[in-house]
């Protein structure tokens, strides 16, 4: 446990970037920034807008979308804890590229461009750890892009949920829970296929014993294997 202000926050879940900083570098990136408190439902940053801050995720959690041309929402990732969002544009000065929304009550650390340039300069494995997590976002982003070009939906779901446990999983007595609220449409969005054939897909996992499903909430259970036979109905 680590105090944020006077608010305990609980340890960093594997994947994120406070996850693989050393303490002294987390705790120096955790100092640097102001704090703000956003409710369910706000908006952190906005698709289009200027600005160059960036944002440490120190509790609660966010969903990062984008709009296509003819007007539709697109879910692109979460972000959890110990993750940023931002950095795109403090890194090279562009437009926000996506909306940042809180999908739960969340604790942000807000650290401007000037802070953050200077914060990486002085700490080199800080720096070398926000490029391997740009990187890692960028690899996600081509391989759901990949699938939505041609893979069938319960192997883009499968890959997307083992995925999402992989990074934003907790251990618990069934598998691994993804510690994120989604809905079946937001699956949907993010794994680029229809809400019903989401729910054909959960089925066939739900069959083979590989996701334990409830409302807002989903244990995965190993690596989905999109490839293993299918039981009888």
């Amino acid at each position: 446990m680590v105090e944020i202000g006077r608010r305990p926050v609980r340890s960093w879940p594997a994947g994120t970037l406070l996850s693989v900083l050393g303490e002294p570098d987390r705790q120096d990136l955790l100092a640097v920034g102001t704090p703000r408190r956003l409710a369910r439902g706000d908006a952190l940053i906005r698709e289009g807008d200027v600005g160059d801050d960036v944002f440490v995720i120190v509790e609660g959690c966010t969903k990062v979308s984008g709009d296509t041309y003819d007007g539709r929402t697109t879910l692109l990732a979460v972000r959890v804890p110990g993750d940023i969002v931002g950095e795109f544009a403090a890194l090279d000065g562009g437009r926000r590229s996506a909306t940042v929304v809180a999908c739960a009550p969340t604790v942000v650390r807000s650290v401007g461009r000037g802070a953050f340039d200077s914060y990486l300069a002085t700490h080199p494995a800080a720096d070398h750890a926000v490029r391997r997590s740009i990187v890692a976002k960028l690899r996600q982003a081509t391989r759901l892009r990949v699938d939505a070009g041609g893979s069938a939906a319960e192997v883009r779901l499968a890959r997307l949920l083992t995925y999402l446990s992989e990074v934003y999983g907790r251990p618990v007595a069934e598998g691994r829970l993804i510690d994120v609220p989604l809905s079946q449409a937001e699956l949907a969005a993010m794994a680029g296929v229809s809400v019903p054939s989401v729910q054909r897909a959960m089925a066939v996992l739900r069959r083979r014993g590989l996701v334990v499903p409830g409302y807002r909430r989903l244990v995965v259970r190993g690596d989905i294997d999109p490839s293993a036979p299918v039981p009888p109905a």
